[in-house]
């Protein structure tokens, strides 16, 4: 069964190279550009992985992987952080308490975005 992926960032060229990237490795991409379209999108349907930006106005990528956690509904699903920010050895420690699995940075490369990819979704 295809895996879909949703890939939140407040950047539409980020957001169609990741979905162009996964695409071709057989994953279904959806995209959101904030927290509050991720929530909706994920509330009318299920999704195998959601990659987060940390940074986006109106909803951070911290708060929305908080608002994923406490819903009864979406606390399940996978999330891992896709961003140019760089946290320390704590910092990434602390966010894996959230329930992140993996922190990816951009730029990324190709193979290894796909890679950490199938990863998360094997665990």
């Amino acid at each position: 069964m295809t895996k879909k992926i949703l890939a939140v960032d407040d950047e539409e060229d980020i957001r169609m190279v990741v979905k162009d990237v996964l695409e071709s490795s057989g994953f279904k991409v959806d995209t959101a550009k904030g927290g509050q379209e991720a929530l909706k999108k994920m509330k009318k349907e299920k999704f195998d992985l959601v990659l987060i930006d940390f940074f986006m106005p109106e909803m951070s990528g911290r708060e929305l992987l908080e608002a994923i956690k406490k819903d009864s509904q979406l606390k399940k699903t996978k999330c891992a952080f896709l961003t140019v920010a760089s946290f320390p050895e704590r910092g990434i420690e602390k966010l894996k308490k959230l329930g992140i699995l993996d922190y990816i940075k951009k730029p990324f490369d190709n193979e290894d975005l796909i890679n950490r990819v199938k990863k998360m979704l094997d665990q």
